[in-house]
């Protein structure tokens, strides 16, 4: 597993440079020449996970939403309107519950927080390095579909909690934990994308466990949202 040293500062202000980039290379579609939109595009998905196979006691949250980033170069058939596209992205993952994740015997396991404790937020947050590959159409009337699939990397893995301090002096405590075992250093799976213009709907199926075989529970999501591509 990475070196979890660093705080969740670091993934945070990546975040930040790479949605700034974002925005910049938004500012600017309109003038970018139609040559170098068909060569490069860049996105931003906002989605909601659908986590299968939690254990028994583990409550998520309906929206556990997440985002995504990336920047891709594109391959174009010919004439045609077919493409192949390949390149990077990041990809941060929350899942919201009703337990905190703690190693039990070499093993992750999630314990659900007591109902005598009061508490607003208890969060896994999952944040990958993708690289994502695209077959895509894109046709004269600005229709566009891509299925494709990616590979991750995992960089970063922490839960928080924010509420009542489990010793029970009533104070409210925050808490930061980067010492969560156990994740796959890999993940992978399918993606598809459809949509018109700038605004898609897209879906990643996680053909991969989040934990490692008999190290943690064989959970995998499943991510729907939107995808934004100025261009």
């Amino acid at each position: 597993m990475p070196d979890k040293t660093q705080n969740s500062l670091t993934m945070k202000k990546l975040l930040i440079l790479l949605l700034g980039l974002f925005i910049i290379t938004s500012s600017y579609s309109q003038v970018v020449n139609e040559s170098t939109r068909r060569k490069f595009s860049t996105g931003i998905d906002i989605f909601t996970d659908i986590w299968q196979n939690t254990p028994e006691g583990l409550a998520l949250s309906t929206i556990n939403r997440g985002i995504n980033i990336f920047g891709m170069y594109n391959y174009r058939f010919g004439s045609s309107n077919l493409s192949f596209a390949f390149g990077l992205g990041i990809c941060s993952h929350n899942m919201y519950g009703n337990s905190i994740p703690e190693e039990i015997n070499g093993e992750t396991t999630f314990i659900k927080i007591p109902d005598s404790i009061s508490y607003k937020k208890s969060k896994l947050v999952i944040t990958y390095l993708d690289i994502p590959i695209e077959f895509r159409v894109k046709t004269k009337s600005k229709f566009r579909a891509a299925i494709g699939f990616k590979v991750g990397y995992l960089l970063n893995v922490h839960s928080k909690y924010k509420g009542d301090d489990f010793s029970g002096n009533n104070d409210k405590v925050k808490q930061k934990s980067t010492n969560v075992k156990y994740l796959e250093l890999f993940r992978y799976g399918p993606t598809v994308r459809i949509g018109y213009r700038w605004f898609n709907i897209t879906t990643y199926y996680s053909l991969s466990y989040l934990f490692k075989a008999g190290r943690g529970p064989d959970m995998y999501p499943i991510s729907v949202g939107i995808s934004l591509m100025p261009f």
